[in-house]
């Protein structure tokens, strides 16, 4: 039985359909789907399915709770340890398990994506796996990697190219970002240099085929920025 039967078993268990469970834990139906049919070899949603669930985070393997989390709780959650207002455990002593239980070191989640026509890109809800954390991502909580295809910006990023993403820094002037789609159904976003910005419109660049225009703020309305990449492989 892998982890993910256990997620399946608890939820019919209970009576729960997956679009009750996904409602319950913040993620879509299609999250639980592919986690009950193994497709997903982790998931940051694990933590809160367990505690939905009622099950045992030690029944389940540290790599299935996504990178640097390992089987330590969530500290989205209020943490009760035994003996309630009594001495900390020793293992919660140290800053490195809180830093890794926080997403703050250890690697990154890659997610794949694929070309969703005129530029677009179509991202993948659960990680294909991890990279390495870059220097430019040490302490920071949520830094993520994708795995580029497409060549709208070429050469300064190639299809290949793995880009690490801090979605906590601010967007200056000429950096390259991620642009992601509020609207669209499927995560969907684009790669490009932000150059400016009015209430209504991002001014954006690509390089092939070179060419400046116009992004509705309504639509992309979230910007991430690219800091590093891993030359493509």
């Amino acid at each position: 039985m892998t982890w993910h039967d256990l997620i399946r078993e608890a939820r019919e268990a209970q009576g729960l359909s997956q679009a009750q469970l996904a409602k319950a834990v913040g993620v879509s139906q299609a999250t639980i789907n592919k986690i009950e049919n193994e497709s997903p070899q982790s998931t940051r949603a694990l933590h809160a399915l367990i505690a939905e669930l009622k099950l045992d985070p030690t029944s389940f393997p540290p790599e299935a709770f996504g990178p640097g989390v390992g089987n330590a709780p969530a500290i989205t959650r209020p943490i009760k340890f035994a003996g309630g207002s009594g001495p900390l455990p020793e293992f919660a002593r140290d800053p490195a398990y809180w830093a890794a239980a926080a997403g703050l070191v250890g690697d990154v989640p890659l997610y794949a994506a694929a070309e969703g026509g005129e530029g677009a890109l179509l991202i993948e809800r659960d990680s294909i796996g991890t990279v390495k954390r870059p220097p430019l991502l040490q302490g920071v909580k949520d830094g993520y990697a994708i795995y580029l295809v497409g060549e709208s910006m070429a050469p300064e990023f190639e299809p290949g190219d793995i880009l690490m993403i801090n979605p906590r820094l601010p967007v200056l002037a000429n950096t390259s970002c991620v642009f992601y789609s509020t609207k669209a159904e499927e995560p969907s976003a684009l790669v490009k240099r932000f150059l400016s910005a009015t209430d209504e419109k991002w001014r954006v660049k690509q390089f092939r085929p070179e060419r400046e225009f116009e992004l509705d703020r309504a639509e992309w309305g979230t910007r991430h920025r690219i800091v590093t990449k891993d030359f493509r492989r």
